[in-house]
């Protein structure tokens, strides 16, 4: 072979071997570009779908927020269709991320993108107008932070809060756009049961059922309808049906999109509605068409509070201020008006009062087209001057829907003869803006009439005239559907109204009415609300009992009224008879005719002169035999007897045995004389009867034979915040301690102890009992030594209770006896000591800590107490509270203090507590208290000290 031919050669097959190399060198370096261009490729989709996810997010917390929103009155209609379709919106970009995710889990990067940023931020842009008029962007912004603070919020308002997300549901389960619901909070599960038995719920839907997801979704459905485990019949059994379906998911945990993905179909209502029980849920992809924050469901109280101002949560009057709430209904555009009008009055308690009764009031007929802002007006025109009222009314008749500017339009009250000087309108156009009921340009030059306030005004067909002081009746022509003339001066009506079309008619609180015609009804055949509360009528005429309509009959506080006629029972129709407070002298028999009565309330004259012993219809008994037992519909039965009076007493055990054949009873309150009486009203109730069950029913039980007092000892806020309590035992002139007493107290929400003989503290009244106790009022207990004694019940803790009133307690020594249990105590409100002379021990270092929900504590007259505070090792404890996290942690929600006639008092917390909360402090006869340390009074929201200097 030729050296050179093979040197060639090897070399020839070196070069191809070389190139193959390069080749196969090059494809790797192609395939890793390629795979490192899909890798990146991907990963900015990936990016690109983890920033578009948030932004959806976000979107969809706006869309959340805005649908709470929409499912409270009032919204304008068309204004309400405006941000529904924005809504809509949303939800197709929600199915469009979806799908994409969908997609792209599969690993179709490919796919092309029907969601843009873009789109996004447009619909973020969309315009609040219309919600914003009443409820204020600050608001709506923190609704809108997913990472706001948890709150704690009081049971009432919770209460609140699970009536409102039930209507939002109900209003839901109606938009066919709108499948799966998932609702936020520790009360979810109250939700459900309030949804899912509703006669309206079971009727539309063939499926109703609920189900832990704890274990398989699909196998536990399957066994609640009886079928078998296969997934497959499940899928088409269910979607031939109208289901409505509850998931109990704990942690939140399920993707909602992933349940039951072939059950769906349009032509049936289907929907799944899942509770969780924090504020929010993992994983963050999962995005539902609602979400439903318990916690949003407090925008009507934030919203009170908000326009009332902080003063609103001071404890005496924070109860009424959420009653109010409660009757406008979650009305945001009434909570408003309320609540400014309120602020006016501050604490008048009366004129809250008179407010909830305002806003409960019902009206029969079609033209009302908003019963709450009606009847929120009525209370506000009610307060207001009558050159206010009728400039009110000026603006809506005759204002343009654009407004006026104000110079003109006083200048044209002033032509009108409304006002006499151009100041007076100035200060009403102020108060009536102030009031919410006008509103004001940006450059204050001008100012229009509110559109819900001017349809109230101009297209219903009622009277609003009281608290005008009127003392002339109106005319003929005036007597419309509904008259409200309450809160007047009248002292008689002259004439008998032809009045064809009225349906209610107001006359309460007018003071000086003494009577009422005999035919003054004679013309008002359709009458169905007659209210005749607080007058100073004797009698009732004639014409009153020919009222065929008429379903609700009010005379609550007329004490002149001794009297109910036998003619009573002709009123056939009557649901709702109210003679609270009157005081009548017997019931008629022919009450036993109201047939239809749901709520009888009775008072009865309780006078033991013996100047009546003689008279047989006095003398008879009190309720005649077999009328309460003939009232078979009743639901609410009030029976209110003086405990002098012996005709109740010969004759009450009768009466509770005809009060036990009422199966529809859910409120009852009764004076039982003798404890042994309790058990009477378990022994005789039927099966079927609430009574049966004391724990499903409001129950207000007064117990123990008595005198009545002359003059209470016992303020009168406090009663009414006792007699408020859904459930409550007053147990007077007790001794030891009866297994009936213990029995009621398990379900008690409130305890009024009256001069019990033997009770050294409340744990002497068994294990187990006042777990409930949320309100509690001890008076005269002269051997109660400890309101607690741990070492005689370890296991009492009072951990619900709220309110603690002690008045007269001349052996009381300290507030807890024994080892301190740490939460005991820990939901107080408030606390109220008063007259206990040996009293020398309120707190101790642990319980300081436990009272972190402390709002007000007032101290009177109790000579031994030195400091509010005792520390038993001083040395140690002091060392320990002087640390600036630990007094901060001791009372810090401490908003009002007051101490009175505290001889020995030196210190009120021995500077180691700093209440940071503190608005209000009263000091007054404190002798010997020269000073007060800085720590005790640099509360930022410190606005008065009141009491003696020297």
């Amino acid at each position: 072979m030729d050296p050179e031919k093979g040197h060639d050669s090897s070399s020839t097959t070196g070069k191809r071997r070389k190139t193959t190399l390069d080749l196969q060198q090059s494809v790797k370096m192609d395939i890793h570009d390629k795979r490192e261009r899909r890798m990146l490729r991907i990963f900015g989709e990936q990016h690109r779908k983890l920033g578009l996810r948030y932004k959806v997010e976000e979107l969809n917390q706006k869309k959340d927020v805005v649908s709470l929103i929409l499912s409270y009155p009032p919204m304008n209609s068309m204004k309400k269709e405006r941000h529904k379709n924005w809504v809509r919106d949303v939800l197709k970009i929600n199915d469009k991320f979806r799908r994409e995710m969908e997609m792209f889990s599969k690993g179709k990067t490919e796919s092309v993108s029907e969601v843009s940023s873009e789109t996004i931020k447009l619909l973020m842009k969309h315009s609040l107008d219309g919600i914003e008029a009443y409820v204020p962007p600050m608001i709506i912004e923190k609704m809108c932070d997913q990472n706001r603070p948890l709150t704690w919020p009081d049971e009432k308002l919770r209460n609140l809060a699970v009536n409102f997300a039930t209507r939002q549901i109900l209003e839901e389960i109606e938009n066919p756009e709108v499948q799966r619901i998932r609702v936020l909070g520790r009360d979810g599960i109250r939700v459900i049961s309030a949804v899912k038995d509703l006669p309206q719920i079971r009727k539309r839907f063939d499926i109703v059922i609920q189900v832990d997801t704890s274990s398989g979704i699909e196998e536990n459905i399957a066994v609640q309808l009886g079928l078998s485990p296969n997934r497959g019949r499940l899928n088409e059994f269910l979607k031939t049906k109208s289901f409505l379906i509850f998931l109990d998911d704990g942690f939140g945990w399920t993707n909602l999109y992933e349940v039951g993905k072939e059950w769906w179909n349009s032509n049936n209502i289907q929907k799944i509605v899942c509770i969780t029980r924090g504020q929010k849920i993992y994983p963050r992809t999962m995005i539902e068409d609602l979400r439903i924050n318990l916690d949003d469901h407090l925008l009507p109280w934030h919203l009170f509070c908000l326009n009332f101002g902080k003063n609103v949560h001071l404890s005496c009057f924070q109860h009424k201020a959420i009653d109010v709430v409660e009757k406008c209904c979650g009305h945001l555009f009434a909570i408003v008006l309320m609540a400014r009008a309120l602020k006016r009055v501050r604490f008048d308690f009366s004129v809250w009062e008179h407010a909830c009764y305002m806003l409960s009031l019902q009206h029969n007929r079609s033209q009302m087209v908003d019963r709450v802002l009606c009847n929120t007006l009525a209370f506000i025109l009610g307060r207001c001057s009558d050159s206010a009222h009728e400039c009110l009314k000026h603006c809506a008749f005759y204002m343009e829907r654009e407004g006026r500017d104000k110079v003109g339009l006083i200048q044209e009250w002033i032509r009108h003869a409304l006002i006499r000087k151009f100041d007076e309108g100035q200060k009403i156009v102020g108060d009536l803006v102030s009031a919410f009921l006008l509103e004001i340009s940006e450059n204050g030059s001008s100012v229009r009439i509110r559109e819900e306030i001017r349809e109230v005004l101009v297209n219903s067909l009622f009277l609003l005239r009281g608290g005008r002081g009127l003392t002339k009746e109106p005319s003929d022509e005036e007597w419309e559907v509904e008259i409200q003339l309450m809160n007047n001066k009248f002292s008689k009506f002259l004439n008998s109204p032809n009045s064809p079309q009225l349906c209610t008619l107001f006359l309460q609180n007018n003071r000086f009415l003494r009577a009422i015609p005999p035919l003054f009804f004679q013309h008002m055949p359709i009458l169905q609300i007659l209210d005749l509360s607080h007058t100073k009528i004797r009698s009732l005429p004639h014409s009153l009992f020919g009222l065929a309509q008429l379903k609700t009959l009010l005379m609550r506080g007329c004490k002149l009224l001794m009297e109910l006629p036998p003619e009573v029972g002709e009123l056939h129709n009557l649901k709702v008879l109210d003679f609270e407070g009157t005081e009548i002298i017997r019931l008629p028999v022919e009450v036993g005719k109201l047939t239809n009565l749901t709520s009888l309330k009775m008072s009865f004259y309780g006078d033991t002169d013996d100047r009546w012993k003689d008279d047989q219809y006095y003398s008879s008994r009190i309720i005649p035999h077999s009328v309460v037992c003939n009232l078979l519909q009743l639901e609410e039965l009030i029976i209110d007897v003086s405990p002098d009076d012996k005709r109740w007493n010969s004759n009450v055990k009768d009466i509770v045995e005809e009060v036990c054949q009422l199966d529809r009873l859910n409120t009852l309150q009764i004076y039982l004389p003798e404890v042994l009486l309790l058990n009477d009203l378990w022994k005789n109730a039927s099966s079927s009867s609430t009574v049966a069950n004391i724990s499903g029913m409001h129950f207000r039980f007064t117990v123990g034979s008595h005198m009545k007092r002359i003059i209470s000892r016992v303020p009168l806020d406090v009663e009414a915040k006792f007699g408020e309590q859904e459930r409550y035992l007053k147990y007077v002139n007790g001794e030891r301690f009866p297994i009936e007493i213990e029995k009621i107290l398990e379900e008690a929400t409130a305890l009024f102890l009256d001069r019990h003989s033997t009770a050294t503290s409340l744990s002497e009244f068994g294990l187990g009992t006042m777990k409930n106790l949320k309100c509690c009022v001890l008076v005269e207990c002269d051997e109660i030594q400890a309101i607690v004694d741990a070492d005689a019940n370890r296991h009492l803790s009072l951990e619900s209770l709220k309110y603690l009133n002690v008045y007269y307690m001349k052996n009381l020594k300290s507030m807890w006896k024994g080892k301190f249990q740490w939460g005991a105590l820990s939901c107080l409100k408030v606390l109220t000591l008063y007259t206990c002379p040996q009293l020398t021990t309120i707190f101790t270092k642990n319980m300081i800590f436990s009272l972190r929900n402390l709002e007000e504590l007032v101290v009177e007259d109790c000579p031994k107490i030195e400091s509010l505070i005792v520390i038993q090792n001083p040395n140690s404890a002091k060392s320990m509270l002087k640390l600036p996290k630990l007094k901060k942690m001791s009372l810090p929600k401490l908003k009002k203090l007051s101490l009175h006639y505290l001889p020995r008092l030196v210190s009120i917390f021995d500077g180691l507590i700093i209440p940071p909360k503190l608005e209000w402090m009263s000091l007054y006869d404190c002798p010997s208290l020269k000073t007060l340390y800085p720590e005790e009074v640099q509360s930022k929201d410190l606005r008065m000290i009141t009491g003696e200097a020297k």
